[in-house]
């Protein structure tokens, strides 16, 4: 077998492995957005700034501080303040779990230590993407908010803050869930701006 032909098999054995995996974490599956309401729910957060890659570095300190206050699970979700086109060093995200579950003494507890925020009961667009691995977290965005930036942008509809639901962080999870709020305004997230300052 001459060098080229071995190239090219190699090449086209990459590229189909590529093509199977790209399926198995739902790469070829279309996005279904629904009309839902969201909340209301109380979170617990801590702050990021800066690129959406080092988020990662962040969720770690912040679960290294609850688990020091005995929480043994997260049923975490973020809030992302800025556009993704935003300079990304700029880039605002609040990285949450829920206060639902805890005793009033857990919740006084928490509260002493993180700043807490109510988020509202608010209708908006809505849809869920697989979880199969961490690259999930990467692939999921790039399906899920074109799809909602064509439908608001064919009702002129305007959103305020996007919501990414991840659930509980000692517990299996198989998908991530998504929501824009439509016709919220930005003020009711003023506090969560706030908070970088």
């Amino acid at each position: 077998m001459n060098k080229a032909k071995y190239i090219g098999i190699t090449a086209s054995l990459l590229i189909l492995l590529g093509v199977v995996f790209y399926g198995y974490m739902g790469g070829f599956q279309d996005v279904v957005v629904n009309r839902e309401s969201f909340g209301p729910t109380e979170i617990y957060y801590t702050t990021h700034k800066g690129p959406y890659k080092d988020i990662g570095a962040s969720w770690g300190s912040f679960q290294k501080e609850w688990e020091m206050l005995g929480i043994t699970n997260c049923d975490s979700l973020a809030i992302y303040l800025d556009a993704p086109d935003t300079e990304p060093s700029k880039l605002r995200s609040i990285l949450g779990c829920r206060l639902e579950g805890f005793t009033p003494e857990q919740k006084k507890q928490i509260s002493g230590k993180f700043h807490t925020f109510s988020i509202p009961k608010m209708n908006g667009i809505s849809a869920s993407f697989p979880f199969k691995n961490f690259l999930s977290y990467f692939l999921a965005p790039t399906k899920v908010y074109p799809k909602f930036q064509e439908i608001l942008a064919a009702e002129s509809s305007q959103t305020s803050v996007a919501i990414e639901v991840y659930g509980g962080s000692s517990e299996s999870v198989d998908s991530i869930g998504f929501f824009m709020p439509v016709g919220v305004s930005r003020e009711m997230f003023r506090s969560l701006e706030e908070a970088f300052h």
